[in-house]
């Protein structure tokens, strides 16, 4: 049976054909790559995928993809040539790919069908292998954290890495040397520096222009950058503007934490948090009850906090009846909510970051940056007022705080209300 054609500007050839089903086994958690004898390994690109996956040199006269796979039942596997990379699986015949988009390919193989999967990530034929349309981003990557980092995104998953062991060897204008002996694997008019949870986009032709980013806005950073919709430069700019826009928002040994009625909230205060009402939220999952006791309320109070609490994302209820009680703390004039006498904060948790409560005080990275607004409520942001937080309601009376990554204007942020109690 063949696989419906793709289309495609670059190739009108149909996907390999699929293989006879059969069952499926677990997940495939550590990749085999085999390495004919005549490929020399360091001469390979590298991936960040490489660092999880087994590496087996084979006899190149007497080895057999089919074969091999034969007498492993529901693998897949990799064979690397000298000129392409060939994905073995018993879901569809041999296919041929690019060396561009191996990270992508190894970043598939745990899932049992994985050109089918992939396929709906824009990959394409040409000149009889397959790729990502886009071309991959260099990434350089500091070796001690190398193997903390995880793809989530295609973003993630569509790069070729480098690595650098030192900070002291972290210059940038040597690693634009080494991408631009690059240019013709990736995108060339830029690359990315990773350090801990600090990333750099750095202008390949000229290294002394950069921006720095977090992990929460890196997928939008990135795709951005590598579809050409913007320059690093413009990035640079578009944050000086956005600045602007922004100024005064920012915390200062001044800034006065404000209930609804505009009085000052100050340490030993209580206080209960609101945050608007479903509004005319048509939810066909809620009963008549429950849709009725949520939509007619303009504001609604927080009361769950059991996931808050427990240290998982932050998802809360609502319902003018009760409410559980906040607080605040200023700490080296720098005012925090807190719950139970801990720091309501931003915490990283794969790939979406969201709202929890630790003991510590936050780091800067994950502060959460408060702004009294003119209509007497606040708006939450990441500190420094470039990453909002928005509030979005699920399923039932259920809603959850989470940072958007799409946005840079506080104006997107949540709003509540604080009412004294």
């Amino acid at each position: 049976m063949s696989v419906p054609q793709k289309p495609s500007e670059f190739s009108s050839a149909p996907m390999p054909p699929v293989r006879a089903p059969k069952a499926r086994k677990p997940r495939l958690l550590k990749p085999t790559l085999y390495v004919h004898d005549y490929i020399n390994l360091a001469s390979v690109q590298k991936c960040l995928e490489d660092r999880r996956s087994d590496f087996v040199t084979i006899n190149s006269t007497t080895f057999s993809g089919e074969l091999e796979l034969e007498s492993r039942p529901y693998e897949r596997f990799i064979v690397l040539e000298r000129d392409h990379f060939t994905l073995f699986s018993h879901y569809h015949v041999p296919v041929k790919f690019s060396y561009k988009s191996r990270n992508a390919v190894m970043a598939h193989l745990w899932r049992a069908d994985v050109f089918t999967d992939m396929t709906s990530t824009k990959f394409v034929e040409v000149d009889g292998l397959w790729r990502l349309e886009q071309q991959p981003v260099l990434c350089f990557a500091f070796g001690q954290d190398a193997d903390t980092l995880r793809s989530s995104y295609v973003i993630d998953d569509n790069t070729i890495h480098e690595y650098y062991e030192s900070t002291a060897t972290m210059d940038m204008a040597d690693l634009a040397t080494v991408a631009q002996g690059k240019a013709d694997l990736c995108v060339s008019h830029f690359f990315v520096v990773n350090r801990g949870e600090e990333y750099w986009a750095v202008d390949t032709k000229d290294p002394s222009i950069s921006y720095t980013f977090g992990p929460s806005t890196k997928t939008r950073t990135i795709s951005r950058l590598a579809d050409g919709s913007i320059t690093v430069q413009a990035l640079i700019d578009e944050e000086r503007l956005q600045a602007s826009i922004n100024a005064g928002t920012s915390q200062s040994p001044k800034f006065t934490l404000r209930d609804i009625n505009g009085e000052e909230v100050v340490e030993g205060d209580r206080f209960v948090l609101q945050i608007p009402g479903r509004g005319d939220d048509d939810d066909e999952d809620l009963d008549d009850e429950r849709r009725t006791m949520f939509d007619e309320k303009d504001w609604v109070t927080i009361f769950d906090t059991s996931y808050l609490v427990t240290g998982k994302e932050v998802m809360f209820v609502g319902s003018m009846d009760r409410g559980y009680t906040f607080g605040m703390a200023v700490v080296d004039d720098i005012t925090y909510i807190t719950y139970e006498g801990q720091f309501v904060q931003i915490e990283n948790r794969d790939r979406f970051p969201g709202i929890v409560v630790l003991p510590e005080t936050p780091s800067k990275h994950n502060r959460i940056h408060l702004t009294n607004s003119d209509d007497g409520l606040i708006a939450l942001s990441r500190w420094g007022a470039k990453e909002p937080i928005v509030f979005t309601w699920m399923k039932a009376a259920c809603g959850v705080f989470q940072i958007d990554e799409w946005y840079s204007n506080i104006s997107h942020s949540a709003k509540l209300r604080i009412i004294k109690v």
